[in-house]
């Protein structure tokens, strides 16, 4: 208990942790929860006066445990308030299906190529004629095809003919689950709008502080780009100042990614921290007296909260704002922090004000990423000492890369599935030239309103943000730059981070047993990984994937796949709705075909006369039918899937004189021509599968 002395915050937030992820694992069911918060809170009270009076340590501890429980129901109760589809007048619990509904828009709006997204918080729905309350987000796509910049803007009241959908699962095996995310920020309904389904009534902005702090950032925005010509270099730079990635490049944006230098685009502590530390070293005489320290204090508050403000008040800001402010509340009053303890209250803080940050994967990597830097990166820095002043400032850049990479390393494969091999060689520059980058377009937009040092400063702003992106791109293309397709579990990650935590005691405390343990866990990864190679070295599945407006499929054996499509699908295609689910089966690059090509010798193809394509795989038949049928089968010829595509003409009777297990239609073809085609089927008494519906097919033989 000694060893927790100094760090009550770090028990109390831990505690308080526990307990979302008690009431997040059991379903988002928990009952009572109400209660039993009140009943630990009574236990305490009671506890904490019977250990005033025996005055014994054993007392004590257990009125602290009991404490420490009123945190974890405390846990427990608020993410239950803060679930929104529990609330009597949610969407969700909605008697019928509404015909009208209105609503504000709650969030920031972001440019999409032909559309636009935002979120829309519902006030009242129309319901059987009658308007009544309701309540619930909805992700609107609002479409753009005005001269104006923006179709909506927040606090905008609009009316919506029609109603909102739930969202809808993965459509394709080991997806990034969309419907997952938009829940944890209690967003439950999806609706893509026509162009005359809406009309906006007034504007109510429910925060008028963050309504104008998107007004100023979209006016930085625009003076950006008005003063920067390049498209590229104009996305970095509205990105990595003011969080808005709306331009960003895609080849540019997956080279930042596989370089491991894609936190300086997202507006986070990172940034926070080079103005706190700019500002603490201008700062840096102003502490002597208690007038001094005081403006230390409002000048560096002021400055964090103003970039805060300009950069739309995101919570990843938020957050670094809110820690950087204690460590300056508390450096100014002279009082001992414990930068544990200042982690801790910003994450309690935080998650008292939103239980679900915890499920974001910022709010993750930021604070693992800080407790590494915090812990190891001083120890790494003292094992090579430099004379040399550049060299010692490189060394700590790098050492703080290193502390950050190894801490966020377990994560970053769990959620990415790669890793970039390079990544210290890009910190080493990216870092300092972002830095750069971000002084010197704040200082271009602050004196924007001087003709000749604005040209100046923006020019200068341009060519570091230039240098940056080819230094970014020049790592990328060095051999082996990312390793990609590292597909981990759940309990994978928590043994890593366990070995991790085991060598840290190890070299902390130099006790065998930690060793001997951190062995345990390597062990039980290593059994892991050569079960799941023997099982992968064994399956065989084939998948028919759910892709809008496209047909593909592929089939699995072993650790080799191959993929068949009409078309040959475009990168970003194929690594969204194809590619986790081959890593997820341990394939790492597979095959890929088009119906005009002649697939691999193990995949039997043939051209029938009427165009239309036969495939032959493991004893199993199937037929991609994408032109009108001008051929009768063999009277004993049977088929394992029929597979309907790009809206072929054909009748139901046509189909009855095949023989065949399951009728699929996937997603090339045309919502009217599923609707019209369905009622058909089902009148022939045809069964089918519909992918647009139920998802990707996938069959394990």
């Amino acid at each position: 208990m000694k060893r927790w002395a100094p760090y009550p915050f770090v028990r109390i937030a831990l505690s308080f942790i526990a307990g979302i992820l008690v009431y997040l694992f059991t379903g988002r069911e928990f009952r009572y929860s109400l209660e039993l918060f009140a009943f630990f809170v009574a236990t305490y009270l009671v506890l904490y006066l019977v250990s005033r009076r025996l005055k014994s340590v054993e007392a004590n501890t257990i009125a602290g445990i009991a404490g420490l429980l009123c945190f974890v129901a405390g846990g427990i109760w608020l993410t239950h308030l803060h679930t929104e589809a529990h609330h009597p007048r949610h969407l969700s619990n909605l008697s019928g299906i509404p015909a009208y509904y209105v609503g504000v828009v709650d969030d920031y709006v972001v440019q999409k190529p032909g559309y636009q997204n935002t979120v829309l918080q519902v006030e009242q729905v129309q319901v059987n004629g009658q308007w009544q309350p309701a309540e619930g987000r909805v992700q609107l796509s609002v479409p753009h095809d005005s001269n104006r910049e923006y179709e909506v803007s927040y606090g905008d009241r609009l009316l919506i003919k029609g109603a909102p959908l739930p969202v809808a699962p993965s459509p394709n095996p080991n997806q990034f689950d969309y419907r997952a995310f938009l829940a944890n920020k209690q967003i439950h309904h999806r609706h893509f709008l026509q162009p005359h389904q809406f009309q906006k009534i007034d504007s109510a902005p429910p925060n008028p502080v963050l309504s104008f702090s998107i007004y100023l950032r979209r006016q930085l925005d625009a003076l950006l780009k008005a003063s920067i010509d390049e498209r590229r270099e104009y996305g970095i730079s509205s990105a990595l100042i003011l969080g808005v990635k709306d331009e960003l490049d895609n080849s540019i944006r997956d080279a930042y990614a596989q370089t491991g230098t894609m936190h300086v685009l997202a507006v986070s502590g990172l940034h926070v921290g080079l103005i706190y530390g700019i500002l603490a070293f201008l700062l840096a005489g102003f502490k002597r007296s208690a007038k001094q320290r005081t403006v230390y204090a409002t000048v560096i508050l002021s400055v964090l909260w103003l970039y805060a403000f300009i950069t739309g008040l995101s919570p990843s800001v938020l957050r670094a704002a809110f820690m950087f402010s204690l460590i300056t509340v508390a450096m100014v009053s002279r009082r001992q922090h414990n930068i544990y303890n200042t982690l801790a209250i910003a994450a309690f803080a935080l998650l008292w004000y939103n239980p679900y940050f915890l499920l974001e994967v910022g709010f993750q990597l930021s604070f693992l990423a800080l407790l590494g830097i915090v812990y190891l990166q001083p120890r790494f820095y003292k094992l090579i000492e430099f004379e040399n002043r550049v060299l010692d400032k490189g060394w700590a850049l790098f050492t703080a890369s290193l502390a950050a990479q190894l801490a966020t390393f377990p994560l970053g494969l769990y959620y990415f599935h790669q890793f970039p091999v390079y990544f210290w060689l890009a910190n080493l520059l990216v870092v300092p030239a972002a830095t750069f980058v971000l002084y010197s377009g704040v200082a271009a937009m602050f004196f924007s309103w001087v003709p000749l040092l604005s040209t100046v400063l923006f020019k200068i702003h341009f060519a570091i943000t230039w240098g940056m992106n080819e230094f970014n791109m020049l790592v990328n293309l060095l051999p082996q730059a990312v390793i990609n397709g590292i597909d981990i579990s759940t309990s994978q990650t928590w043994l890593l981070y366990t070995l991790l935590l085991l060598f840290i005691l190890f070299f902390a405390y130099k006790q065998l047993r930690y060793f001997a343990l951190a062995t345990v866990v390597v062990a039980l990864l290593a059994t892991q990984e050569i079960l799941e190679i023997n099982t992968q070295q064994h399956q065989r599945s084939l998948v028919v994937y759910n892709m809008r407006n496209a047909t593909a499929f592929s089939f699995l054996q072993g650790q080799q796949a191959t993929v068949v499509s009409h078309q040959p699908l475009a990168p970003q295609n194929y690594i969204f709705n194809i590619q986790p689910y081959l890593w997820h089966k341990g394939v790492h690059q597979a095959d890929a075909y088009t119906f005009a090509d002649a697939p691999a010798s193990h995949l039997g193809h043939a051209l029938l006369p009427d165009s239309n394509n036969l495939y032959v795989w493991q004893g199993k038949r199937m037929l991609v039918v994408s032109k009108p049928i001008q051929m009768q089968p063999l009277p004993d010829f049977e088929i394992d899937y029929l597979l309907l595509t790009q809206n072929v003409r054909i009748k139901p009777e046509e189909l009855q004189a095949f023989r065949f297990k399951q009728l699929v239609l996937d997603a090339s073809n045309a919502p009217w021509y599923l609707q019209r085609l369905k009622p058909q089927l089902a009148a022939a008494g045809i069964a089918f599968y519909d992918l647009t519906e139920q998802g990707a097919l996938v069959v394990d033989l």
